[in-house]
C-alpha cells in the first residue's frame, strides 16, 4: 500500500521500469509458449498419421491372412485329391503317353499343378510377413512419436507455468502503477478524465474496414476480431493461431487445413511477398506462428495467451513462409 509521504513521481518511475521489464518477460514467454504449442500440435499431427497407418496395416494383414487361409484350403483339398487318385493319375499318364518323352511331360505337368498351388501359398505368406514387418516398424514409430508428444506436452506445461507466474507479477506491478497514478492525480488535483486509459493498440480493436470483402476467408477472419486466444481453440468462440486460420478456411472456403502452423505452410503454393493476396497465410518463426494476410500491410492473427484476435502490421514482423491453400 502506498504511503502519502512518498512522492508519487519518484514512486512511479521505478514501477514503470518494473512494468516494462515484466511486460518484456511476459511477451518473451508468450512467444516461447507459442513455439512450444506449435511443436506439440505438430507432434500430435504426426502421431495421428502413424495411428492411421497402423489401422490401415491391420486391415491389410487381416486381408492377407484371409487370403492365405483360402489358398491353404485349396492346396489341402488338391493334395488330398491327388493323394487319393495318385495311382489312377499315374496309370492315366502311362496309358496316354505314346512314348517315354510324353510320359515325362505328363508327370511334369502333374508336379507343376502342385507346385503352382504351393507357390501361391508361399507368395501370400511372404506378403503377410512384409506386412508384419511394416506393423513392427509402425509400432516403433508410434512409440517414438508418443514419447515426443509427451515431451512436447511437458515442455508446454512448464512454459505455461512460467508464463502464469510472469503474468501474475505483471498484474501486481500494473496495480501498483495504477495506485501511483491515482496518488499522483490526487496530489496534483487532476481531473478524473486524466485517468481514462487510451487504447495502446487501436489496430487490435479495429472492425472490418468498408473496403474489406464481405465474404470468403477474409470476411470470416474479420468477424473473429476481439475473440480470446485459447491454446487448442479452433472456434467459434476461442482460437489459437492455426485454429483461427483453420476455422476461417473451413467456414469461408470449405477447405480443410491441419491444426498446425507448420503443416499449414505446406497446404498450397507459396506466393512471393510481392504477390500476396488477401486470404493468403503468412508464417513466422519458421512455422511457429501463422496469420492471414488481409491486404495492405496488415494481417489478422490470434497472438498468444491473454490476448485476442487482432489486426497487426505485417512489416513489424519477419515473415518466414507464405501459403495459398488450395
Amino acid at each position: 500500500m502506498l504511503t502519502v509521504a512518498l512522492s508519487p513521481a519518484l514512486l512511479a518511475q521505478p514501477l514503470d521500469q518494473q512494468k516494462a521489464d515484466a511486460q518484456r518477460e511476459v511477451e518473451a514467454l508468450q512467444q516461447k509458449l507459442e513455439d512450444s504449442m506449435e511443436r506439440y500440435n505438430y507432434a500430435c499431427e504426426r502421431l495421428s498419421e502413424t495411428k492411421g497407418a497402423i489401422e490401415t496395416n491391420k486391415e491389410q494383414i487381416s486381408d492377407a491372412e484371409a487370403q492365405l487361409a483360402v489358398n491353404k484350403g485349396r492346396l489341402n483339398k488338391r493334395a488330398r485329391a491327388m493323394y487319393m487318385s495318385r495311382h489312377n493319375r499315374f496309370v492315366d499318364v502311362v496309358a496316354n503317353s505314346k512314348n517315354f518323352d510324353e510320359f515325362l511331360v505328363g508327370l511334369d505337368l502333374t508336379k507343376k499343378v502342385s507346385n503352382q498351388d504351393a507357390n501361391l501359398v508361399a507368395e501370400v505368406k511372404a506378403a503377410r510377413s512384409q506386412l508384419e514387418e511394416a506393423r513392427s516398424s509402425l509400432e516403433n514409430q508410434k512409440a517414438e512419436r508418443e514419447a515426443a508428444t509427451k515431451e512436447m506436452s511437458a515442455a508446454k506445461s512448464a512454459v505455461e507455468g512460467d508464463l502464469s507466474s510472469a503474468q501474475g507479477k505483471l498484474a501486481n506491478v500494473e496495480e501498483q502503477v495504477r495506485q501511483a497514478m491515482v496518488a499522483r492525480a490526487a496530489a496534483a488535483s487532476s481531473s478524473s478524465s486524466r485517468r481514462n486509459s487510451v487504447p495502446s493498440d487501436p489496430i487490435s480493436r479495429r472492425t472490418r474496414p468498408p473496403g474489406a470483402p464481405h465474404g470468403g476467408v477474409v470476411g470470416v477472419a474479420y468477424d473473429q476480431l476481439g475473440k480470446p486466444y485459447v491454446y487448442g481453440g479452433s472456434g467459434p468462440d476461442v482460437f489459437d493461431c492455426s485454429g483461427l486460420t483453420m476455422y476461417c478456411y473451413r467456414v469461408g472456403a470449405g477447405i480443410s487445413l491441419p491444426h498446425s502452423a507448420t503443416a499449414q505452410m505446406y497446404c498450397g503454393p507459396s506466393p512471393a511477398m510481392s504477390e500476396l493476396a488477401p486470404g493468403d497465410l503468412v508464417g513466422f518463426r519458421n512455422g511457429g506462428h501463422v496469420g492471414m494476410y488481409v491486404g495492405g500491410d496488415e494481417y489478422i492473427h490470434a497472438p498468444s495467451t491473454g490476448d485476442v484476435v487482432r489486426v497487426a502490421s505485417l512489416s513489424s514482423r519477419s515473415v518466414t513462409g507464405t501459403c495459398r491453400p488450395d
